[in-house]
């Protein structure tokens, strides 16, 4: 967001240890919470956090990643004047409770009727909204990777086969069934399996009394988030990556696109994925990777083995998915879009000649000198006194954004349900908020 908008920015996002509370990114203020609790006392939180920044300053758009944020936005709507994105982005843990995926799902919903332009990962999403009626203000934003980051060297040797899920440890990842089809390789041949990325130490202590009971103690290890400096290496030294997913009712209808899977494509590692809607439009099976029927061990084991067993198989889909992240799914492809979008909302915002305006101003070369140093005869200056300065543009948009870490409207004035977006309000403020991968970030 920071890099890709031109815009007076604001962006808020989750407070860790090693983090300052302010600090600065690109030309944007960059403000960090810090929330705790459950999961959802979490997201509330950081819900809260959003209001208090809308009513210490002004923005024209605030773009939210997450529905409890998206909610406090929406009820503020009627006394602020700003268009509203909301990026569909997070989801509740389904292993939590019911409460909260009931409180996940009507603010989800407050969120689709309030927003001005809804933002969605994959088509699948975008298709599952436009049966629902909404489809007149959807665009489909894809994910980016930073490809030059993750584009590694060949996996570490090992005669062991190495197995690695990166991600979050919630239930609707399905990491029973991915131990299931572990513990069947692991009785056909040597194999290690690294289960890594979530932060919660309870979350990880459950997953370890599940690997315990699966009798795999010394198979899978379950570590938690990586340093984001060794995350490159990390799948590099992988033989197969792991994209599991859940059955549930809500990647049926919406799709699911998790971020490690665009790493493992940019760090050319062979993929076995959930055949769940969302990520078949990413990866299709014998292409960019191998599929399996979700919530079935046998077929997810099959997938591995194909790849582990099948090198031009493996090689195939590695040289596919790597084209498919650098021609398509780059960050830079997903700057574009955002632009492309924020330009859509607000006409005019993102349009601009960088030729004319991408320098300070320049003097001429003509100095101010003390009356006593003055030459008796001088040059004419200009009207305005000694200094000539090129002309700066007016003020751009502002925009409130929370970071977190990933359209498809093609560049036209239409969404993906192919009707115009609401034109832009006729008073424009200065700001915009950009997203984040967790609570509401």
């Amino acid at each position: 967001m920071a890099a890709a908008l031109r815009a007076e920015m604001d962006l808020v996002t989750l407070k860790t240890e090693a983090l300052a509370h302010q600090s600065r990114l690109y030309e944007s203020r960059l403000f960090r919470v810090r929330v705790t609790g459950t999961p959802l006392e979490r997201h509330q939180a950081f819900g809260r956090a959003v209001g208090r920044q809308l009513e210490a300053q002004p923005y024209d758009v605030v773009h939210v990643r997450g529905p409890f944020s998206g909610e406090v936005v929406a009820e503020r709507r009627g006394d602020l004047s700003f268009r509203f994105v909301y990026e569909v982005a997070t989801y509740p843990d389904e292993a939590e409770s019911v409460d909260a995926e009931r409180l996940w799902d009507a603010a989800h919903g407050r969120c689709l009727e309030a927003a001005d332009l809804i933002l969605v990962p994959t088509e699948a999403a975008a298709r599952a909204l436009g049966e629902e009626g909404h489809g007149g203000k959807v665009a489909v934003v894809h994910p980016g990777v930073d490809v030059n980051a993750f584009d590694w060297w060949p996996s570490y040797p090992d005669e062991v086969a190495r197995l690695l899920y990166l991600g979050k440890f919630s239930a609707d990842r399905d990491l029973s069934t991915a131990l299931a089809a572990v513990r069947t390789l692991a009785q056909e041949r040597p194999v290690r399996a690294l289960f890594a990325g979530e932060e919660r130490h309870e979350a990880r202590d459950k997953l370890r009394r599940i690997v315990r009971a699966f009798g795999l103690e010394d198979v899978v290890q379950v570590r938690a988030e990586p340093l984001a400096v060794h995350i490159p290496a990390l799948i590099a030294g992988a033989d197969v990556a792991l994209v599991p997913a859940a059955a549930a009712p809500r990647f049926r209808r919406h799709g699911d696109l998790p971020e490690p899977l665009l790493e493992y494509m940019a760090c050319r590692r062979p993929m076995v994925v959930a055949g769940v809607p969302g990520i078949t439009d990413f990866v299709h099976d014998g292409q960019e990777g191998v599929l399996y029927e979700p919530a079935d061990d046998a077929s997810l084991a099959e997938g591995i083995r194909r790849l582990l067993d099948e090198p031009e198989l493996s090689s195939r889909v590695i040289d596919a998915a790597y084209e498919q992240a650098r021609w398509r799914y780059s960050g830079s492809a997903r700057r574009r879009r955002i632009a492309e979008v924020y330009e859509m909302l607000v006409p005019g915002s993102q349009s601009y000649d960088a030729w004319d305006e991408a320098f300070e101003a320049e003097p001429t070369g003509l100095i101010e000198l003390p009356s006593s140093l003055v030459p008796l005869t001088r040059e004419p200056t200009t009207s305005s006194g000694e200094v000539e300065a090129l002309e700066r543009p007016a003020t751009q948009p502002a925009a409130l954004a929370p970071p977190d870490t990933n359209p498809s409207i093609a560049g036209s004035d239409t969404h993906a349900g192919g009707t115009e977006i609401p034109p832009s309000p006729t008073h424009v403020d200065p700001l915009a908020i950009p997203p984040d991968t967790d609570p509401g970030r």
